[in-house]
């Protein structure tokens, strides 16, 4: 195949992709988490991958739990992340109706963006993480990492649902870390920063999450550092049959502002427990936080080969 082949192919994707998203945005919100439900239901019951790294995630951090709770929470999160993975179409479809529908007032967020200090909001992958962008945008000079997923068309979608609220998208290079830091001291801008992600290896550390070892980014952490930024964790609940989004916000661990590189990446993690326990089941357990293991550690997520038996 050629290049340019490629080229049409890979559009063609986009395009298709986009249109499909454009399809299902178009239904109630209500609706479409009522599919995405649905969805996620079937992922439990067809043993799929989603369920056995959301299994493998729930043992590995909650050991004490019985299997029986353990196979019920797991179907549970598996719904809420297939629900939450489905609310996105409507999301980025209508940027102001999901802002009009998503609730918070926190005391110690506005002094803070009142203080003109550069505030960072660590929001992990809990809730739904696109509708507290737009939330955040609606409140300060709001800016924000940006990684494209590869997809021209979708990207493209992305971007302009979160520019359209009053966002600054950064690349996801250093470059673009450079032009964050200079927008914190500059302008005081808040920025959004998606904590729990697995670091690329030259950019984390091992920090205990749940007592277990998770390669864990160093850039928050840093970020702190450099600008002297006041910090909170945040995320939006995603509330029942359509009803909106509430915004939880919490002070992190303090040790989280140390110098110690380690001691502030535990604070980390730790912060990001105790925003867990607000919603458990909208974490999204699905996603392989643990595949980068220490020297000698095998991958929690991989499943044994079975045997082939020989025949005589």
């Amino acid at each position: 195949m050629t290049d340019t082949t490629q080229h049409t192919a890979s559009s063609l994707h986009g395009m298709l992709a986009v249109l499909g998203i454009r399809l299902l945005g178009a239904l109630p919100l209500r609706w479409i988490q009522t599919i995405g439900a649905a969805i996620g239901a079937l992922l439990w019951h067809l043993r799929s991958r989603d369920q056995h790294v959301t299994l493998v995630n729930l043992e590995k951090c909650f050991p004490e739990m019985e299997h029986q709770e353990r196979e019920l929470f797991g179907h549970r999160a598996l719904v809420e992340n297939a629900q939450g993975m489905a609310e996105l179409a409507w999301v980025w479809r209508h940027p102001a109706k999901a802002l009009a529908i998503t609730h918070g007032h926190h005391t110690a967020f506005d002094e803070a963006l009142s203080s003109q200090q550069p505030v960072i909001i660590l929001a992990p992958h809990l809730g739904c993480w696109e509708v507290l962008n737009y939330w955040l945008a609606s409140k300060a000079n709001m800016h924000a990492m940006f990684m494209p997923s590869g997809v021209e068309q979708l990207d493209q979608l992305v971007r302009h649902s979160r520019e359209s609220l009053g966002s600054t998208m950064h690349p996801a290079t250093a470059r673009g870390v450079a032009s964050l830091v200079r927008a914190m001291r500059k302008e005081h801008a808040i920025t959004a920063i998606l904590p729990d992600q697995v670091a690329e290896p030259n950019a984390g550390m091992f920090a205990d999450f749940f007592q277990v070892p998770a390669w864990t980014a160093t850039l928050s952490s840093k970020l702190i550092q450099q600008t002297g930024a006041r910090v909170f964790m945040a995320f939006a609940k995603r509330l029942p049959k359509g009803q909106g989004y509430q915004v939880i916000m919490h002070d992190p661990d303090p040790d989280i502002y140390s110098s110690d590189l380690q001691v502030s990446l535990n604070a980390l993690n730790r912060s990001i427990e105790s925003l867990i326990d607000e919603a458990p089941e909208q974490y999204l357990w699905s996603y392989k936080r643990f595949r980068v293991r220490p020297t000698g550690v095998p991958d929690p997520y991989k499943t044994p080969k079975k045997k082939r038996s020989s025949s005589k």
